[in-house]
């Protein structure tokens, strides 16, 4: 900027006023002004200007009287640039002579302008910039224009936006003047006659002129001549974009000047006056028609600012005029248009909305669907990979505003099968614990909820309304949006779909084909869901066995359990295809089993028990039904309800040939599933009464109908008093492991669970009697007595009434050890265990008090 300055300070000597000066000394001499410049306001320096020109002509012609050789003087000015007329007679010479004298005035005013400082601003410095505007003002009238015009109007611009920055003005300044006010004269006088000029000479030459004058200051060093400049170059523009005529300039524009002329139209469209309004919508109208093919590289400049004025309009015919700017560049720079809108803020707000819905108001199908396939791209972006989760937001979002326009529907069935499945994978990246928040109203919101709102919207769009009632009524969108239930959703909603006869499932299928060969996890867990419920499609059998058979046995290796459980439903429903062997790979499904979770291993034995029909599958009832047992133990009350249902299954399928096995495995698992049928939920309870009646069913005996009755042990003591009587009659040599089973579950983390156990130890020492070694009647003792410590004071009463008949039975040991009578004891176990039990039964109220001691006791120390 510091050379722009002194290429503006020094003098063209090659200008027609340098020659005319150096060969005319005459008529260069130094003329005062002191009288003119003590003007104050630019009104007084119109006056002041007159008084100049006028005493200049009245010197001129009293050198021109005295000079010899007058004729001389016609000689440089036909060699020179000021292009007048050699040819000089009556009016044309006085014409000439008064161009001459404002030709000589302009060199001069020149001259003190550029000698104004810069580090002050005053009224006279104020009125010689105003006079030389003046000057400016008349020498535009001269045909053609002269070079000292354009350097006068270089000169004081500079002058102008060279002065340093306002408050060091009046910081400097001693007088205490207003700065900021003379500055302002300054300001608007130039703006007047910039105005001016353009109205003198209304076409597109002398726009450039004035913008490149104004140009060179939009790159200075210093932030305030910036400033300035920006000011005066959109005052340019802003004055074309109302002239009527506006279209003269538009050939001659650069694009930056273009698109700075179109924000500015745009910008005026929120003007009330009538006048301002219908040049702005003249203006907008003219440069979308004839020069929007300036307007490419600054698409995305063009669509920020539209979107930042929508949010100061309120008036309904300049946001449309500013929409349909929108759909008008959209129709020639498609991508651009929408990755700038991609760009606009997110969450997004009404004004984006609204441009999202303008693209379709204009657009042809064509359009449509290259704007969707923009979009689509932008959908696919993987997150985990390129870190970027707000541009498939932002995307999924403005599908939800374009698929909602009755225009948009055949698009939607075209690309309704891409589009599903890229929403279902975005709401498995988009699974997360972040939240959103709105700049605006300060809410928060889940991510995935806005690929949720894209998922329905495409649902009404392609006619599925009763499907996407059922999937609100039916919690799917819950299972959708949560992490370990997110495949569980993708398979719900595809079996939904099935029945929409609007859905082009077929589409769907062989495009899930190549889904699963590509993408990272969350990909193919997705895809794998959904492929796997469309293999019911009779369509689907006519896959090869490559894309379906071999694809999914493939999958029973792969190390993300979700897959293998797909995997092996897909396989189980592929069993009935006519030539599948699929019972060949029930070795691969089991060992599939190996690290799954509790809920996923019941819904892979669930299926696998579906082919589990011959006797040749009965060695892998084993493995099951050990795996199974395991989750008997589980947080979640399905799984435990899933796992003994199951349990009882497997046990009603296990063949004869395999007894021993079955046998072993289910006197293992006899205590528990009586401790269990104790819990509260209603599931567990009804699912141990069968799975208790087809294991004893299986060992050959019959469960007493009194033990399975469904009343509560500590409800009703006399049902554990027979439960524990038929465990001695009938598994005899098994009451050892029943009293560890027993102790195992006392550190259950189930209430009922730990509860249950303790009375179960107390009910069943007592039928032992003599049974029980005196070892594990310590063990047991130790056991009770740090249970009657237990949180929950139920437990603890429990504790210290089983830990009283234990107490008895390990006495009575002693008592026989040293007495006559432990051979009669010997000779009626039976009797005795009935007449303790009795007594125990009968009378709990008699020693409750004495438990309650023991229990208080207990805690005391």
């Amino acid at each position: 900027m510091e050379e722009d300055q002194k290429h503006l300070a020094s003098a063209n000597e090659e200008s027609t006023g340098a020659q005319m000066a150096q060969q005319h000394p005459l008529m260069a001499r130094n003329i005062l002004f002191e009288h003119c410049l003590s003007q104050t306001t630019s009104e007084e320096s119109i006056g002041a200007y007159g008084m100049m020109l006028y005493d200049r002509q009245v010197k001129h012609e009293s050198v021109l009287r005295e000079a010899p050789g007058t004729e001389a003087l016609n000689e440089p000015c036909q060699n020179g640039s000021l292009e007048f007329s050699t040819d000089i007679s009556g009016s044309d010479q006085e014409d000439y002579q008064r161009g001459s004298l404002k030709l000589e005035l302009a060199m001069e005013i020149t001259a003190q302008i550029k000698a104004l400082p810069l580090n002050c601003i005053d009224s006279r410095s104020t009125t010689l910039r105003c006079q030389g505007m003046h000057l400016i003002e008349d020498l535009s009238k001269v045909k053609p224009p002269l070079q000292a015009e354009k350097e006068l109007l270089i000169v004081i611009i500079a002058s102008i936006f060279a002065l340093l920055p306002i408050d060091t003005l009046q910081w400097q300044n001693e007088e205490k003047i207003n700065i900021e006010a003379l500055y302002n004269q300054n300001v608007e006088a130039l703006e007047a006659m910039l105005r001016f000029l353009l109205l003198q000479r209304p076409h597109s030459m002398e726009l450039l002129v004035l913008l490149e004058c104004v140009a060179p200051w939009l790159t200075s060093g210093q932030g305030h001549e910036r400033a300035r400049a920006v000011n005066i170059y959109v005052f340019l523009l802003k004055f074309a974009a109302t002239y009527r005529n506006f279209h003269e300039f538009g050939p001659f524009l650069t694009s930056r000047q273009m698109t700075e002329l179109l924000l500015t139209a745009i910008g005026y469209l929120r003007e009330t006056r009538t006048s301002t309004y219908v040049a702005s919508y003249t203006t907008t109208r003219v440069i979308l028609e004839h020069y929007k093919h300036k307007l490419h590289d600054q698409v995305p400049e063009i669509v920020h600012t539209i979107y930042q004025q929508l949010g100061s309009s309120h008036q309904f015919q300049g946001r449309q005029i500013m929409l349909t700017v929108i759909s008008s560049l959209a129709a020639s720079y498609m991508a651009e248009v929408c990755s700038a809108l991609l760009r606009c803020p997110f969450p997004m707000d009404r004004n984006a909305a609204d441009m999202w819905r303008a693209l379709t108001k204009t657009g042809s199908n064509f359009d449509l669907m290259v704007l969707v396939n923009i979009l689509l791209k932008k959908l696919q972006m993987n997150p985990n990979v390129t870190g970027n989760y707000i541009t498939p937001l932002v995307a999924a979002s403005a599908f939800s505003k374009l698929l909602s326009m009755p225009k948009c529907s055949d698009v939607a069935f075209n690309i309704y099968p891409r589009l599903l499945m890229t929403l279902l994978v975005q709401v498995h990246y988009n699974i997360t614990d972040k939240v959103i928040r709105n700049p605006v109203s300060q809410e928060e919101t889940e991510p995935v909820r806005y690929i949720v709102k894209a998922l329905k919207t495409l649902f009404l769009a392609v006619g599925c309304y009763c499907e996407f009632l059922f999937t609100e009524k039916d919690g799917l969108w819950q299972l959708l949006t949560s992490y370990d239930d997110h495949h569980r959703g993708v398979g719900m909603l595809a079996r939904v779909l099935l029945q929409c006869p609007c859905c082009d499932r077929l589409k769907i299928l062989y495009l899930l084909v190549p889904f699963l060969e590509r993408g990272d996890e969350e990909h193919q867990i997705t895809a794998m869901a959904f492929f796997v419920e469309l293999l019911y499609m009779s369509e689907a059998r006519r896959l090869p066995d490559k894309y379906s058979l071999n694809r999914l046995n493939q999958g029973l290796v792969n190390t993300n359990p979700v897959i293998r459980a797909l995997c092996i439903k897909g396989l189980v429903k592929m069993a009935d295809w006519p030539g599948k062997e699929i019972k060949t790979l029930l070795p691969a499904m089991i060992k599939g089993l190996s690290g799954m979770d509790g809920r996923l291993y019941v819904e892979s034995v669930t299926e696998i028990e579906k082919i589990l029909v011959g006797p040749e599958e009965a060695d892998y009832m084993s493995n099951i039904i050990l795996s199974l047992q395991e989750l008997f133990n589980n947080d979640r009350e399905s799984v435990r309800a899933s796992a003994i249902f199951l349990f009882g299954k497997m046990v009603k399928i296990a063949k004869k040939s395999n007894e021993l096995t079955i046998r072993h495995q289910i006197l293992e698992n006899l205590v528990p599933l009586l401790l269990h049928h104790q819990e509260e939920n209603p599931e567990i309870t009804e699912n141990c009464k069968y799975t208790l009646e087809e294991c004893v069913r299986f060992l050959g005996y019959k469960l007493p109908k009194q033990i399975v009755i469904g009343k509560a042990w500590h409800e009703n003591e006399a049902v554990l008093d027979e439960t524990c009587r038929y465990l001695l009659q009938k598994h005899e040599g098994s009451l050892q492991r029943f009293l560890y089973q027993g102790l195992f579950h006392t550190e259950s983390s189930i209430l009922s669970i730990r509860k249950a156990s303790v009375m179960f130890l107390g009910f069943l020492v007592l039928h032992m009697d003599y049974r029980a070694g005196e070892i594990e009647l310590k063990v047991i003792i130790n056991c009770l007595e740090c249970l009657m410590h237990d949180s929950e004071e139920s437990v603890c009463i429990a504790a210290a009434q089983a830990h009283e008949r234990v107490s008895a039975v390990l006495s009575k040991q002693k008592h026989g050890l040293h007495g006559d009578n432990m051979t009669a004891a010997s000779e009626k176990p039976m009797k005795n265990a009935r007449h303790h039990s009795a007594t125990a039964t009968g009378n709990s109220s008699a020693h409750f008090f004495a438990v309650i001691g023991l229990w208080k006791s207990a805690n005391k120390n």
